[in-house]
């Protein structure tokens, strides 16, 4: 008796183990972002704000898409570079000025956005053109964190990394129908 008592036991708590657990993200495999359509237009705009075709970027209007203590953290170098929102601008005109680049133009070309409450994150994939759409420079991965703000969505910092050739993009970071 106590055998069988034992052995019923055991199944009882084997399939409560197994049992499905709902609403998590492994399972919630229909969740939509809310406010998907809004978070990555906060993404393309912060895109959109340092490209330039002709002459200079509007070094003024990039301020409007980030939240003004936003970090920017890059590992270009393979280690961590911290700027402000005021250094990456600083910093941006000298590039530009220096390099004597006349078209920055950079876009996505695969984002995923995941969303909770005032908070989001875009992993973005992104290429970048200088002085010339006809050559790709550089790829890379930026990691968007943004906030909702009574303005709308803003961007509370990037971190990004360039592709490398000891470091490629993984596929699922890319669209099916992107060139190297």
């Amino acid at each position: 008796m106590r055998t069988v008592l034992l052995s019923i036991i055991c199944v009882i708590i084997a399939a409560a183990c197994n049992a499905p657990v709902k609403d998590t993200p492994a399972t919630a495999a229909t969740y939509t972002v809310p406010d998907d359509s809004a978070i990555t237009k906060a993404v393309y705009d912060a895109y959109a704000c340092i490209s330039f075709k002709h002459g200079n970027p509007a070094y003024d209007s990039i301020k409007y898409y980030f939240v003004p203590q936003a970090q920017l953290i890059n590992f270009r170098a393979d280690t961590a570079q911290f700027t402000s929102l005021p250094q990456f601008v600083d910093l941006y005109k000298q590039f530009i000025s220096g390099n004597h680049i006349n078209l920055f133009y950079e876009e996505e070309l695969y984002g995923r956005t995941e969303q909770f409450g005032k908070i989001a994150h875009r992993i973005s994939t992104y290429k970048t053109y200088l002085n010339s759409l006809d050559s790709l420079p550089e790829r890379g991965v930026n990691s968007f964190q943004l906030i909702k703000t009574p303005a709308g969505w803003k961007v509370s910092s990037i971190i990004w990394d360039v592709e490398k050739q000891s470091l490629p993009i993984p596929a699922y970071y890319l669209k099916a129908d992107s060139a190297k």
